[in-house]
């Protein structure tokens, strides 16, 4: 069970309080041109096994060229100074028939179609005909330049259509209704014709492929005769089917190549395929989840992405692309390849393709491949910002802001923060770092309309705090030698406040109020230490194997059975049992003693005023609207006070504080000055809601001026007599 740790909710303590902050009218637009958020290391998502892209097809014709002309694109893909790909994926091609019996001759060529770059050849013509093992040279020839440039690459052989002699139509682009193209009576052939592929390039190359991908999006039914590329339809079923043809042959061969699969088009196809899998029994026979994102929701990204977790499965984001126009285009595929990240939470992410003709938006090297020219679009330093500085080993790490994705080295002691601005106008940013404490230079890089990954200074890092305005369409990587501090326990702790959050809204968050029970938007408290509503603040107390939850108001979290709908007594009575149990790797289920019922979002809904309730949990994981997360509050010391330091409004308190354009100002009274002084130079101490002390300074004067983000804070001042302490919320 992953509880997310006392830092993390510090942080968005201070991200939320940034959110109440007011401007003057005539600020009105400035204001939403400005982000503050929080990097927090300690919120650990997934470990980045790389970067990649498919090979198909334009090694199929830059494997043509000469030899330097290979080598210069081939080290740009995979130098870590460059690219920094180590993922590849070889198609190994069907072939269509060379007497064009059944489909036009060069229709992939045709207006409209992917050009002839996607004519694969087959390694057969006919059942009985000899493996032609000359063929597919071009695209061998590329992947044989990553192996000797890149020895540690993952390979992962991929199929669009069986040869066209085992199809219906007898064209490998698809059948023609768009259904099922590959005939049962040639799974089998179709089986052994992959796998003899796999054999041979591990027998011949030494390149064994990881895993092996029998379909390309499968469920979709834009394959016909006469199509663009190759392609066959497989619905759900006949996937299954095939996998239990294909998964002995597999074993029997020796490789240690495992299946993967099954590479559908949009999310919602992945998921119902992952279904289909479970339920026929044939999940165990693959080793990895791929999808692909040219379509679906972020709910979507989740929920694939938890079912594969629970079942053990690697989980690539196999391919993507979208079109636009510019450097505006190329900002929209990384803002979907940051939502990728955060939400599915893959393994690896992997493009579609590398080379292209006639456009900057589907690649990252503009080519003519006829004349062998090519030139690095955009794109290429777009994507350069990710691939290159989040690299193989690192941990990606939880952000407050939709735009930026961060990751720390496997030593956790270099950060990687990379926001962009797919917008018209500039944004300013304001990175609190507080939680990993910057240690070392600062490497910054940033790409605009008109500079390219251009090393730049145009940022100020004062009280941990990282300053910096993203001008119009552009994106920067910053590169942070930092230190953290070790992730806290896991384990529910009794007397610990809580929010309750749900899987798919971080911004709402379990409340009571008047005996009802719903998700409501997360409130601050400024009069309370913790910063957090009462109503939302939930305590777990021990009661044999299970818990009771109760809020700071007093509310005691009840289900009375068989009634659907949680309600809140102050006193003990029966259904206030409830037994929590992990989902996954990082969502919480949180059940009634007898495990039957689960907290339930009413109609599936994710908006904050939506009632909770109990219903059955069910059996897959993605039930996201029974998934919770719990994230800690400061514990009761700290709201009590800090340490023995007692936190007060303000009366009596000797000093004063007020908060002007980011600076803090604090006076203490000179009377008290003077007297304290007399005895040792008074100490001021700056501390975040959760008790981390940020800044300690002593008072050579009797006042003193700060930079701060905004944010909550308590000061405390200690003089020879006693201890003085204030909270502050900088706006």
């Amino acid at each position: 069970m992953n509880i997310i740790t006392r830092s993390a909710i510090a942080a968005f303590l201070l991200s939320t309080a940034a959110d109440t902050c007011t401007v003057n009218a005539q600020n009105e637009d400035a204001e939403k041109n400005e982000t503050s958020y929080i990097v927090n290391p300690t919120a650990l998502r997934q470990k980045n096994e790389g970067w990649g892209v498919s090979l198909c097809w334009w090694a199929n014709m830059c494997g043509k060229w000469t030899n330097n002309r290979i080598t210069t694109i081939v080290n740009w893909l995979t130098s870590p100074k460059v690219l920094n790909y180590n993922i590849f994926r070889y198609n190994i091609g069907g072939g269509d028939d060379p007497e064009n019996k059944n489909c036009t001759q060069h229709h992939m060529g045709a207006e409209g179609g992917k050009g002839l770059r996607a004519e694969m050849e087959g390694f057969k013509d006919s059942s009985d005909g000899e493996y032609v093992w000359s063929r597919d040279e071009a695209q061998r020839k590329i992947m044989l330049k990553i192996k000797e440039k890149r020895p540690d690459a993952i390979f992962e052989a991929f199929s669009n259509s069986a040869p066209y002699y085992m199809t219906y139509s007898g064209c490998c682009a698809g059948n023609v209704n768009g259904t099922d193209n590959l005939k049962p009576e040639y799974y089998e052939e179709f089986a052994h014709y992959l796998v003899d592929v796999c054999k041979h390039y591990k027998d011949e190359y030494g390149i064994e492929f990881r895993t092996l991908e029998p379909f390309n999006e499968p469920q979709s039914y834009y394959w016909s005769v006469n199509g663009s590329q190759e392609g066959c339809h497989f619905n759900a079923s006949s996937q299954v089917n095939f996998l239990k043809v294909l998964s002995p042959i597999l074993k029997e061969s020796g490789l240690n190549t495992m299946i993967s699969a099954s590479d559908e088009s949009y999310l919602k196809e992945a998921i119902s395929s992952f279904e289909q899998y479970q339920k026929d029994g044939v999940l165990d026979l693959v080793g990895q989840w791929n999808t692909h994102t040219y379509g679906g929701s972020d709910k979507e990204r989740s929920k694939i992405g938890s079912m594969a977790r629970d079942a053990g499965k690697r989980l690539w984001m196999s391919e993507t692309g979208d079109g636009g126009e510019g450097i505006a285009g190329n900002l929209n595929m990384a803002q979907r390849l940051i939502n990728d990240i955060r939400y599915i939470m893959p393994d690896a992410w992997v493009d579609w393709q590398y080379v292209e003709e006639w456009n900057d938006q589907w690649c990252l090297v503009k080519a003519n491949f006829g004349e062998q020219t090519y030139e690095r679009t955009k794109n290429f330093y777009v994507r350069m910002h990710f691939s290159q500085y989040i690299k193989q080993g690192y941990t990606y790490i939880a952000t407050s802001n939709p735009q930026t994705l961060a990751a720390v080295s496997e030593n956790a002691d270099t950060l990687v923060l990379v926001a962009i601005n797919p917008s018209s106008e500039p944004v300013a940013h304001e990175a609190n770092l507080i939680f990993c404490r910057p240690d070392g230079d600062i490497v910054c890089k940033r790409t605009t309309e008109k500079e390219s990954m251009n090393a730049t200074k145009d940022y100020t890092l004062e009280n941990n705090v990282l300053r910096f305005t993203l001008p119009k369409l552009s994106v920067v990587t910053f590169v942070i030698p930092v230190k953290t501090d070790k992730q806290e326990s896991s384990a529910i702790e009794e007397d610990v406040p809580y929010m309750i959050v749900p899987q798919y809204n971080a911004h709402v968050c379990l409340s009571a109020s008047n005996g009802n029970v719903s998700i409501e938007e997360c409130a601050t408290d400024l009069t309370d230490v913790s910063g957090m509503s009462a109503a939302q603040t939930w305590f777990f107390h021990k009661d044999g194997d299970a818990y009771t939850l109760q809020n700071r108001n007093g509310d005691i979290l009840t289900g009375a059975l068989p009634g659907y709908y949680l309600t809140t007594k102050k006193q003990q009575t029966g259904g206030q049992k409830f037994i929590v149990s992990p989902v996954e790797k990082y969502l919480v289920k949180i059940t009634t003693e007898d495990g039957v019922k689960a907290l339930d979002l009413e109609s599936e809904s994710y908006s904050g005023g939506t009632r909770v309730g109990l219903w059955d949990y069910g059996t897959s994981v993605a039930a996201g609207h029974r998934n919770w997360l719990l994230l800690r509050l400061p514990d009761k010391s700290v709201v009590d006070g800090i340490g023995n330091v007692k936190v007060n409004d303000g009366n009596g308190c000797p000093f004063s504080c007020s908060c002007d354009n980011g600076i803090l100002n604090v006076s203490m009274n000179k009377e008290v000055y003077s007297a304290s002084s007399a005895f040792s130079v008074p100490m001021l101490t700056l501390y975040s809601p959760s008790g981390d002390k940020l800044l300690e300074k002593s008072l050579s004067s009797n006042s003193i001026t700060l930079p701060l983000a905004k944010g909550l804070y308590i000061v405390c001042i200690e003089t020879a007599q006693r201890i003085y302490s204030n909270k502050i919320l900088m706006k």
